[in-house]
């Protein structure tokens, strides 16, 4: 239960800097921490599961930042899921690790989706209605 609780303070101190430091783009913020969880599992272990992972989340980190936020969101909750399944692949996961990055995920992932507004690709007819 204690990293549950650890996992609810993580979350408030990372909302409330980015609450606090309104400089702070958190659609970037959001892109980086679903990256710096891909490189996570390079930590964890050198097998091709942690590899497959980290290419997933890296890949939707990018593209959920240049081009769909919503991707960011989704790669939030996947990992949040994997943590549950994580222990099943790797001995390696430190204990409460699931607990914690579950709670962290799935609170930054709501957060995210309740303050970032989605990000509009530029089209074709934009650039005819300017002319």
């Amino acid at each position: 239960m204690n990293d549950f609780f650890i996992g609810i303070i993580t979350t408030v101190a990372i909302i409330g800097l980015l609450e606090v430091l309104p400089f702070l783009e958190k659609r970037l913020i959001s892109a980086l921490t679903l990256a710096g969880i891909a490189f996570i599992y390079i930590g964890f272990s050198w097998n091709d599961t942690p590899s497959l992972i980290f290419s997933i989340f890296f890949t939707l980190s990018y593209f959920g930042y240049k081009n769909n936020f919503i991707l960011v969101i989704i790669g939030l909750v996947l990992h949040g899921v994997w943590d549950l399944l994580f222990p099943f692949f790797a001995k390696s996961a430190p204990p409460g690790y699931n607990i914690f990055c579950l709670t962290v995920d799935f609170l930054l992932a709501f957060y995210f989706y309740l303050r970032v507004k989605p990000h509009r690709r530029l089209q074709i007819t934009d650039l005819k209605e300017n002319r």
